[in-house]
């Protein structure tokens, strides 16, 4: 039975849609009332694939479906699509209810449609049941029954043109093919493309080559020319682009759709077979060479297996030892310790830490090597060698020493300084010890028993290295104090936040009004109230904060000053500065000609000791800070170690006398014969003289007397706040005070 190739149709289709689109009317090319409106909406059956059917979802389903919405979407309109019973959706489209519907032209429904021109062709066939008769021809179906569609193509001409034919009705293709299916008709006459499929489920087939060649088209109501128009040109459009070509391939296997034949499912078989061979050759000649495989990596991986176990083992001996000295590792002494504690919970155990002094310069005399490497190692075999119960080393020359027995601390330092000769050179060793005795248990720690031991050793080796003691045994008064941890974890936090400034008056003796201040420090913790500058200021020096304190004051003090200024336009204000702040000198000084501030308004008072320990690095920053306007004093001058030759090397600008040569000055005949020749001197060099400490009116007149510049002290004012300042700039509080005669 010979069938016309589906695809030789859509050939013919896309033939003519190229015509098509030639002969096209210009108008088309703009856009149309039905492009404005924006919707098209297609009818057409629920039962037909693969052109158009409705799912399980109902979901519109098909070539047809598909070639519309790639018509509709290229046009930038909606398309609808209304799938329904055959006879009600042309009933739609007859009354206007729907705009177009896909169907085979025929001169019966030129009355009522106007058409498209064919995208597609198709043909009709006689189906038969696969257990009746066979029929091949239309003549020999007269006076037989035969299925067809309510209102098809097939209906029409039939009754026509075999009027003998008895039909019987129904309303869709599948109906058509159940009919012969049930032996109430003998025949089904519809499309074959569209019936084959359905035909193989219900053991139909199709007896009759094909017949009726029809074109498929689009349809419209008749004198509806606008969607006529505009679907020739998006047919034609489509076909040209080859948009067409591509559904039509989506869809081909459908519509080209045959019943498998018994060929097909040998050939299916034999490239099964053919499959399954290769797989099992394959499947063999894996198997053998994965065995091979498998031989081979057993031997290589017990290969590496046990290099691996050499490696685990050199790898878990360098973590557990120090890899210079091979002595153990400051993590494997603790879990040793540890161990051993919680085993003998009656022992007392005594635990050394120390550490070669001399090795940084041993290392700067002979070289590194010798220094760390040859001495390091010599003096850890040399503590092999005593009878100790465990040796460590902690790295960076710090050893651990857990004693095994009684000894003296007297006789451990004995044996751990003994000489060593290295390369044939006499080293004399120098050791400092932490010694921790007995157990740590305590509430609460966050370390192990063995930790804080090693810790509490620390502590008090800290505690032996910065009193120059050879050893130093763990007491708890060797502890930091708690309070003083909290300001340094507090100033690192807010800095200067909880602090401020207070200003001590300093009176010019000769016309008895305030001409200056001294900026003081002041922090009130929330925690510790008023702590105490003599406090805190070392602490912040030792820990190297102290640079940050003295920028703050420094600013603070400059502003301050520009305010005082507007009351006394001389008015300077001093802030006192550390040995390590003036040491730092450029950044000192740049620091202060970033800001601006008016000339002579700030005065450093720098502690003898600060200058004096590098005489030529002083006097560059000192001449530094005069060329940015910043005027210079030595503070608690004559506490220090310079004598007062030195004030001829170094150009500041004033001399502040301790008060401890101040407070009893009147009783001390030696103080008044000091004081009075500092003042002398330090005119002669030029000099302003500043008496700190003056606590009464007498001592403030004799002062005055002696020719000493300025003073400050609590007879004159208490350090106040900066507003109470204000009040005294400009008056002349003692001028009465001064001027009167000692009586």
């Amino acid at each position: 039975m010979k069938q016309v190739s589906a695809k030789a149709a859509a050939g013919l289709a896309l033939a003519g849609g190229l015509l098509m689109l030639a002969a096209l009317p210009n108008e088309v090319a703009g856009q149309s009332e039905l492009e404005r409106q924006g919707k098209l909406v297609f009818a057409g059956s629920a039962t037909y694939p693969p052109f158009q059917w409705l799912d399980q979802h109902h979901q519109a389903k098909g070539f047809v479906i598909d070639l519309q919405e790639s018509m509709a979407s290229r046009a930038g309109i909606e398309a609808e699509h209304r799938l329904m019973e055959w006879e009600t959706a042309l009933e739609q489209v007859y009354t206007g209810e729907a705009d177009a519907i896909a169907l085979f032209a025929s001169e019966e429904r030129t009355p009522l449609l106007d058409f498209t021109e064919p995208f597609y062709y198709l043909f009709h066939g006689i189906f038969s049941h696969d257990d009746g008769e066979h029929f091949s021809s239309l003549a020999a179906l007269e006076g037989h029954r035969a299925a067809v569609v309510a209102g098809s193509h097939a209906e029409v001409r039939l009754a026509e043109e075999y009027p003998d034919i008895s039909l019987v009705p129904v309303d869709t293709e599948y109906d058509c093919l159940l009919a012969v299916h049930q032996h109430q008709a003998q025949v089904c006459i519809e499309a074959s493309l569209t019936s084959l499929r359905h035909a193989a489920e219900l053991d139909v087939q199709q007896t009759s080559p094909p017949f009726w060649p029809q074109p498929y088209v689009f349809a419209v109501r008749k004198g509806n020319t606008e969607v006529l128009a505009w679907l020739e040109h998006q047919l034609a459009v489509v076909m040209a682009d080859g948009t067409f070509n591509d559904i039509y391939q989506q869809w081909r296997p459908e519509l080209e759709w045959r019943k498998p034949s018994i060929i097909d499912s040998l050939r299916t078989f034999a490239w099964a077979f053919a499959i399954l061979l290769l797989m099992a050759l394959m499947g063999f000649s894996f198997s053998w060479y994965l065995k091979r495989q498998v031989s081979l990596r057993t031997r290589l991986l017990s290969q590496e297996l046990k290099a691996r176990s050499r490696l685990e083992e050199e790898l878990r001996y360098q973590a557990e030892h120090d890899t210079l000295t091979g002595l153990p590792s400051r993590t494997t002494f603790i879990e040793s310790l540890d161990r051993r504690l919680q085993e003998e919970l009656a022992w007392e155990p005594t635990v050394i830490l120390l550490r070669l002094l001399n090795l940084d310069q041993l290392t700067s005399m002979f070289g590194y090597r010798f220094g760390h490497e040859s001495l390091l190692v010599s003096f850890a075999k040399h503590l092999e060698s005593l009878d100790f119960a465990q040796v460590g080393h902690f790295g960076s020359g710090v050893f651990a020493i857990l004693l095994k027995q009684d000894m003296s601390h007297e006789e451990v330092a004995r044996l751990v300084n003994e000489s060593l000769v290295i390369d044939t050179i006499s080293i004399d060793v120098h050791v400092a010890m932490g010694i921790c005795e007995g157990r740590a248990k305590r509430e609460g720690q966050n370390c192990s028993e063995a930790e804080e031991l090693v810790r509490r050793a620390m502590t008090a080796y800290s505690s032996a290295t910065e009193t120059g003691r050879p050893w130093r045994t763990y007491s708890p008064d060797l502890e930091p104090n708690p309070n003083d941890l909290m300001l340094l974890q507090d100033f690192r936090r807010h800095g200067t936040r909880d602090m401020h400034l207070l200003y001590q008056p300093k009176l010019d003796l000769a016309g008895g009004h305030i001409k200056g201040a001294e900026a003081l420090i002041r922090w009130e913790h929330p925690q510790l109230g008023n702590v105490s500058p003599a406090h805190f200021i070392p602490l912040l020096e030792e820990t190297g904060l102290i640079t940050r304190l003295t920028y703050w004051v420094i600013e603070e003090a400059m502003h301050a000053a520009e305010r005082c200024r507007e009351y006394d336009k001389n008015f300077c204000l001093s802030v006192n500065i550390s040995s390590r702040d003036l040491m730092e000198g450029s950044t000192l000084v740049d620091f202060i000609k970033q800001r601006e501030f008016s000339d002579q308004a700030l005065c450093l008072e720098i502690t003898e000791t600060g200058v004096i320990q590098d005489r030529g690095h002083a006097q560059k920053v000192i001449e530094e800070l005069h060329e940015a306007n910043i005027s210079c004093a030595v503070d608690d001058f004559g506490t220090g170690y310079a004598s007062l030759s030195y004030l001829s090397a170094f150009s500041v600008d004033e001399v502040k006398m301790d008060r401890s040569f101040i407070s009893n000055m009147l009783e001390n005949r030696r103080h008044r014969t000091i004081i009075s020749s500092t003042i002398s001197l330090a005119h002669e060099l030029g000099l302003q003289v500043t008496a700190e400490g003056v606590e009464d009116i007498a001592t403030l007149r004799k002062l005055a007397e002696m020719g000493c510049d300025t003073a400050q002290g609590y007879v004159i004012s208490r350090p106040i706040a900066e507003r109470e300042l204000y009040q005294l700039i400009g008056h002349r509080h003692f001028s009465e005070v001064l001027s009167q005669e000692k009586p």
